[in-house]
């Protein structure tokens, strides 16, 4: 049976966290927008990055990813180029997005196989726990520390629960492969 979910308690230490939010504040676009999956309730704020801008260093990250993949999921990846837009989720107090799958159901040619994120988060936040269900809801708390990582297949429901205190920031890499058969 495959794994639900790898993660790894902390791809990155903090003062690494802090250059990689400097980097990603100095090459925020606007050209991207943000498409909440439907039928949820997202009240976080979104920004979006090139990974081209940042990749040099979020290539630990990335070669966390594609480990990930090789040694828990096996799915068929395109990939990733230097146009990859990024989002950069900003939960302030109140805001939560609710149980969801990430994918793009219409799309012809490829799926979202993995979704892959990194707490940027600086300080200590209450509430915004991430939490799988797969048969049952788990609480993946080992995420709430900054610099730590998480990967799951895109299909497997997941939600930000409601954020108490703080800010809770992550980085998103919705990695893309060929249609599932």
């Amino acid at each position: 049976m495959r794994k639900t979910l790898f993660t790894h308690g902390q791809v990155y230490n903090l003062d690494q966290v802090k250059k990689l939010n400097e980097l990603i504040k100095k090459n925020l676009i606007n050209t991207a927008m943000d498409k909440p999956a439907q039928q949820s309730v997202k009240t976080s704020e979104i920004e979006f990055v090139k990974l081209g801008s940042v990749g040099s260093l979020l290539n630990p990250f990335i070669q966390f990813c594609i480990s990930a993949n090789v040694n828990a999921f096996g799915f068929d990846l395109f990939p990733l180029n230097a146009d990859k837009i990024l989002n950069l989720n900003i939960y302030k107090k109140g805001t939560e997005y609710n149980w969801h799958t990430d994918g793009e159901p219409n799309n012809p040619i490829r799926d979202i196989k993995l979704t892959c994120l990194l707490n940027l988060s600086e300080d200590d936040y209450e509430g915004g726990n991430l939490k799988l269900f797969d048969g049952k809801e788990i609480d993946i708390e080992n995420f709430n520390k900054p610099g730590s990582a998480v990967v799951f297949p895109s299909f497997i429901n997941h939600k930000v629960t409601k954020l108490n205190k703080g800010e809770r920031y992550t980085l998103a890499i919705w990695w893309y492969g060929p249609k599932f058969k």
